[in-house]
């Protein structure tokens, strides 16, 4: 859940720090925008999942544990598809954590 709301400020603050409008034309300014309103939908659901797993931390539920599946999964392709910078692939590597630690919780608690 941290890890979804700040990158969802440290988006909104690199979004809105510069004017752009003299440098970008109407197509790149529609693939920009698509692309700001997926990051947001993925880390609002990477927030939403924080929470609905700090919910249901103490009980069995499979809700919990295909959200660690997708979260964890998400984030491996995204490891993989840097694969030319080092800083990226680094950085998708540590963030990879969270989701593992996510799905094993949420699997123990499922298993009992």
């Amino acid at each position: 859940m941290i890890i979804g709301v700040g990158t969802l400020i440290i988006t909104w603050f690199i979004v809105g720090s510069a004017d752009m409008s003299s440098v970008v034309n109407d197509d790149i300014a529609a693939n920009v925008l698509l692309s700001i309103i997926v990051v947001y939908g993925i880390h609002i659901f990477e927030a939403l999942a924080g929470l609905i797993g700090i919910i249901k931390a103490n009980k069995k539920s499979v809700l919990t544990l295909v959200l660690g599946v997708i979260l964890f999964f998400g984030n491996l392709v995204e490891f993989f598809i840097h694969d030319q910078d080092m800083i990226q692939i680094v950085i998708h590597a540590v963030t990879l954590i969270v989701p593992y630690l996510y799905l094993h919780g949420a699997f123990m608690n499922w298993k009992g």
